[in-house]
């Protein structure tokens, strides 16, 4: 391997190890979160005590249960609402949609200077071009969504 194609591999493992990184460290504080609430519970279970209403109440809204509860959460595609519960908006997607087409551009713009300037058609150059285009239909994907958003 040399030394450019080792500076571009690590670059890239850089890049989706970030990307891989963050939904996982979300997943983890969301799971020591439900944890440490079961922990209280547990405490009151052991001393067969039923926990007050302000706890209960407390842990239900850390937890996220109460919005499962309350039908918050549906599999129906119409409710139109993010995961947290919170409506979503025609700017959250045109906010998404703009970052992605930054993404989108930039590894157009990578896949192109390695094919036109140098002439290489490498595995680099293939997944580049990969890549931008997952980036490209998620960008159509979130205008699709801006447009049948409410205005908010």
């Amino acid at each position: 391997m040399t030394g450019e194609n080792a500076t571009a591999f690590f670059a890239l493992v850089l890049i989706f190890g970030t990307g891989i990184t963050i939904p996982v460290s979300i997943a983890w504080f969301e799971h020591r979160t439900r944890t440490r609430a079961l922990d209280v519970l547990r405490v009151y279970a052991e001393r067969g005590e039923e926990p007050p209403a302000a706890v209960t109440e407390a842990l239900t809204s850390m937890s996220g249960w109460s919005r499962y509860k309350e039908g918050m959460f549906k599999v129906d595609a119409s409710d139109n609402r993010d995961r947290l519960g919170r409506p979503r908006t025609r700017g959250g997607f045109v906010a998404h949609a703009a970052a992605n087409t930054i993404f989108a551009a930039g590894f157009w713009g990578i896949a192109w200077w390695r094919y036109s300037e140098l002439g290489e058609t490498s595995a680099g150059v293939i997944v580049a071009t990969i890549v931008a285009l997952f980036f490209t239909a998620s960008v159509a994907a979130q205008l699709v969504g801006a447009y049948y958003a409410p205005d908010r």
